[in-house]
């Protein structure tokens, strides 16, 4: 058994670590390992159990698994980002950021119209940044997770 754990984790065998946050496929790893299914299966249940690796569902093919070492945080295209929790596209958190993101904009530019009477001056002054719209999501604290600016540019753009 010892020897059959070696082969799963081993880097030349599996590939677990060289797949890096978007995974291996449990036929890849089969491929690399010349490993048995059953073998197979039972090895990877001993190594998550040792939390040496994790195993992670995509959302765009939940029948299958990958898996990568277990400390590593899966790539967003296996997540689905920070829209999706377990699998389930959050309508409702995406709804919420989008009005709390447009509240934002909207008094940035009430505030520069009133504190500036050239309307030059004021339409300079109402500009804002994909990074200064990622740190008042982030101030608002209604996001378990820190928001890419990738993810704040979808939220502008929907």
């Amino acid at each position: 058994q010892r020897r059959v754990r070696e082969a799963v984790v081993s880097t030349q065998s599996t590939g677990i670590e060289e797949s890096g946050n978007k995974g291996i496929w449990v036929k890849e790893i089969r491929f690399k390992s010349n490993l048995q299914l059953t073998q197979l299966n039972k090895v990877l249940k001993v190594l998550e159990g040792k939390k040496s690796i994790k195993s992670v569902r995509p959302v765009n093919d939940s029948k299958k698994k990958v898996y990568m070492l277990y400390d590593t945080q899966p790539d967003s295209s296996l997540t689905g980002g920070a829209w999706y929790s377990e699998s389930d596209f959050e309508a409702e958190f995406v709804d919420i950021l989008g009005r709390q993101t447009l509240t934002y904009l909207q008094r940035q530019r009430s505030h520069a119209e009133v504190t500036h009477s050239d309307p030059m001056a004021a339409q300079r002054n109402m500009m804002v940044d994909i990074k200064q719209v990622k740190n008042f999501i982030s101030q608002l604290g209604i996001s378990k997770v820190e928001l890419e600016e990738d993810e704040v540019r979808q939220i502008l753009e929907s």
